[in-house]
């Protein structure tokens, strides 16, 4: 039998049909033109001429019978067959299954056939019975690489735990052995591979599959379960690491932090704050008050307000309404009682009930600061319309009062503040009084603002099938725990003591918006912060420049609590700086800067210049003299006091007791039986507002000691803060409505009231500063322009601002 050294040539050269050279060559061998039947997988087709060989992927083996001793047995023992096979059958092919066709090739070279292969199909040239078995060889060859579906007994847990952890193992399988499928069939808990790897591929996934006693544990840390529902794929990626599968259940909850509240700052307590407040059934159009707040959106409430008070007012409202609608503004009260209208828009937010009652909150308090900053004494809100916006009414008087009473504690100041219910309200104003009444008693303080927070705890299943792995896994876990969270905690911060309310909300906002836990004692100066890591470093971060903000602005009341500056507003008269303001003020010209520079609140800049004394507005060019005062000298009876206010009884032996004793009894001898005594009040900071309008003032000597007569409950308001005509009770308006005085202790004994308990009375002798003053009548709200006081023209003077006056004694008599 001839070498054949290129079978593609023999094969190309056998389909054209160019025989003879072969037959020669192989003792007569010979292609017979016969039908050639072609097995497929889903089709059978018929060639009659090689050349129509199929050319697709599928590929066939031809099986063509040549060799005998003469042509009648070539013709009688031709068996000619073609079967599929799918892979490139040349040398190049390194597969298994074409190796092994390549080593048959070799093992029959010495037998009587010729096998001619090509990159699609093997020829075989033969006699028949070699044939035959050549083909049953190459079958079994074929069977042998055959791919095939195997079943797994696995369960889906197994099935999920070999997807999840041995995913890239379960890959490698499919890369080693060819034809291989895992990966997508183990989803159904197969996989498909050659017959012959079975046998070694099902093994391995089984023993991969073959799983221990699950772990349970939870993670106990509060403060990851702040950031565990961020947490989850972390954790199970520490867990693929380790070849174990985490089964993570979550539970969350929802939790409540109150935010403390600020210590009321040195003398105004909670109880002395809510007797500022008070409950009327009235109309609101009849209280005299300095301010009536009206929700500017409610258009029924500003109509029916704008009618009483005039044309003139409704004309000013909707020509500044026009400019700022959505802002508070003032105007005038026409022919209304009070002093001054404040239109102020309420947004009423209901998309939770939180957010409806912070909406109320923000509505009383914008006003009330409002009052304060414009030096207004008394403000009346009119009642929330429960009904149309079906809210619980004790819900509506509990955040009205509430934070009338936490916006006076944190202004540090009294003010009066009026509630006024419709007189066909019965059963509002009822509730509304009796929430003022456990104010009142101080059995309920201000309300702690509450934070809502989520919580979330996670219990852990590790899956593996390795005892050792799981513990790693679990160790591992908990280390990752630990290094994730911080708990910092600071002792004896006393400085907390100072920190205003709207610090301590805003930071414990801060702390929540970074899902940082923080935990907060004012009295103890105590903190504790606990979350993520880096959270609790940015949140104590944030802390530590509060601290440096708060100490600073304690730093400059101290430096500036003897120092007053102001500016000239025309000829007579001086403004005063605000506090805060003041205080950068003096910081200022004690580091010696030339100027200083400032924005008010209507982003108005300023520039002071020290040494020329002289204030110039940036925009307008504007001047304006400043002045500095310091230096006020303590009344010379005062005695030493830690407190900024401090009450003494005088003795009664010395000459300061018998100067007042006789002042009182030149016009009440006789109408007393016992004065009890007489307490010198060392209101530290009203005494310096007293004097720093009396040195401002442009009007000398006329300083006058007059008396003042109220119940108990007003004498302690009073002594904690100022005159105010609503809360020391309104002695008569028939001289104007302001805070009542009498040269005469006889007449002011007819308004101080007896304590029902021990028949005491009360009675102050106050400096006042009466300046220029007028015949009053019933509708004077303010003195005249030019004028500082009002007066019967003979021994009553009615004064309008709060450091017009000071209380320098009370005297307790029966």
């Amino acid at each position: 039998m001839s070498s054949i050294t290129d079978n593609e040539q023999i094969g190309r050269e056998i389909m054209n049909g160019d025989f003879d050279r072969y037959l020669n060559e192989m003792t007569g061998f010979l292609i017979q033109q016969s039908q050639t039947s072609i097995s497929t997988k889903s089709r059978s087709n018929t060639f009659t001429d090689m050349s129509e060989l199929p050319v697709d992927n599928e590929q066939s083996i031809i099986y063509q019978i040549p060799i005998a001793r003469d042509l009648d047995d070539i013709l009688r023992d031709t068996d000619l067959a073609l079967t599929m096979v799918s892979s490139d059958l040349t040398i190049a092919n390194k597969s298994y299954l074409a190796q092994d066709i390549l080593k048959l090739v070799d093992q029959i070279q010495s037998q009587n056939i010729l096998i001619i292969l090509e990159q699609r199909c093997i020829h075989l040239f033969g006699l028949n019975d070699i044939v035959k078995e050549v083909e049953k060889q190459i079958e079994e060859i074929k069977t042998k690489y055959e791919s095939s579906m195997v079943k797994l007994s696995l369960e889906p847990k197994q099935i999920k735990f070999l997807l999840d952890i041995y995913y890239n193992e379960l890959k490698a399988l499919e890369t080693n052995y060819n034809d291989t499928t895992i990966i997508e069939n183990l989803k159904n808990g197969e996989f498909t591979a050659s017959t012959y790897v079975h046998d070694r591929i099902e093994p391995e996934i089984i023993t991969l599959a073959s799983l221990c006693t699950p772990i349970d544990f939870e993670i106990q840390e509060e403060a990851f379960g702040l950031i565990a529902h961020n947490e989850c794929i972390n954790l199970k990626n520490i867990g693929r690491q380790y070849k174990c599968q985490l089964d993570i259940q979550m539970k969350t909850t929802n939790k409540i932090c109150e935010i403390p509240k600020a210590l009321p700052q040195d003398h105004i307590s909670n109880k002395l704050t809510a007797a500022a407040i008070k409950i009327y059934k009235n109309d609101l159009v009849k209280q005299k008050v300095d301010l009536i707040v009206i929700y500017s959106t409610s258009i029924h409430l500003c109509d029916s307000i704008l009618k009483q008070a005039g044309q003139s007012v409704k004309n000013e409202y909707e020509k500044t309404a026009k400019i700022s609608s959505l802002e508070p503004f003032e105007i005038n009260s026409g022919n209304l009682s009070c002093r001054k209208l404040l239109f102020l828009p309420w947004e009423i937010n209901q998309t939770s009930q939180e957010a409806f009652y912070q909406s109320i909150r923000n509505f009383i308090s914008k006003a009330i600061q409002h009052a304060i900053k414009t030096h207004h004494t008394s403000i009346a809100f009119p009642s929330i319309n429960c009904e149309k916006l079906n809210i619980d009414k004790n819900i509506i008087a509990n955040e009205m009062l509430v934070e009338a009473q936490t916006q006076l504690l944190s202004a540090n100041i009294l003010l009066q503040i009026n509630f006024v219910i419709l007189p066909e309200h019965i059963d509002i104003f009822e509730i509304f009084q009796a929430k003022l009444e456990s104010l009142q008693r101080g059995n309920l303080e201000t309300k702690d603002i509450q934070i809502q927070y989520s919580f979330t705890k996670l219990k852990i299943t590790i899956i593996s099938n390795n005892i050792e792995k799981q513990e790693e896994c679990k160790k591992a876990l908990n280390y990752y725990v630990q290094q994730s969270i911080s708990v910092r905690e600071h002792f004896k911060q006393d400085l907390l003591k100072k920190w205003t309310q709207l610090a301590i909300n805003t930071f414990y906002r801060y702390c929540f918006d970074r899902h940082v836990i923080p935990n907060m004692d004012i009295l103890t100066g105590y903190l504790k912060l606990f979350g993520s890591k880096e959270s609790v470093t940015e949140a104590e971060n944030e802390y530590y420049r509060e601290q440096v903000k708060q100490s600073e602005q304690a730093r400059l009341i101290t430096i500036a609590q003897d120092i007053i500056w102001a500016f000239k507003i025309d000829d007579k008269n001086w403004e005063k700086y605000p506090p805060e303001l003041n205080a950068h003020i003096e910081d200022a010209y004690l580091t010696k800067l030339p100027t200083y520079q400032y924005t008010d609140d209507q982003f108005v800049e300023y520039i002071i210049d020290f040494e020329h004394n002289i204030e110039t507005c940036v925009n307008s060019q504007l001047q304006r003299p400043i002045i500095r005062h310091d230096g006020f000298d303590l009344p010379e009876y005062w005695q030493v006091q830690k407190e900024s206010i401090a009450q003494f009884s005088v003795q009664e032996n010395s000459i300061e007791y018998k100067e007042i004793r006789a002042l009182f009894d030149k016009t009440m001898i006789n109408k007393y039986t016992t004065l009890l005594r007489i307490d010198r009040i060392q209101n530290k900071q009203w005494y310096m507002q007293y004097n720093s309008y009396k040195s401002f003032s442009p009007k000398k000597n006329t300083e006058k000691k007059l008396f003042h007569g109220c119940p108990k409950d007003s004498a302690e308001l009073i002594i904690n803060s100022f005159f105010n005509r609503s809360f020391t009770g309104i002695n008569g308006t028939a001289y104007g409505q302001g805070a009542y005085f009498s040269t005469n202790a006889s007449y002011s004994h007819k308004h101080a009231q007896t304590n029902t308990l021990n028949d005491e009375r009360y009675m102050f002798v106050a400096n006042v500063l009466v300046g220029d003053s007028i015949r009053g009548n019933i509708n004077m709200k303010t003195p005249p322009s030019g004028f500082d006081s009002t007066t019967d023209g003979d021994h009553i003077f009615v004064t309008y601002r709060d450091d017009q006056a000071y209380a320098a004694y009370l005297i307790v008599y029966q």
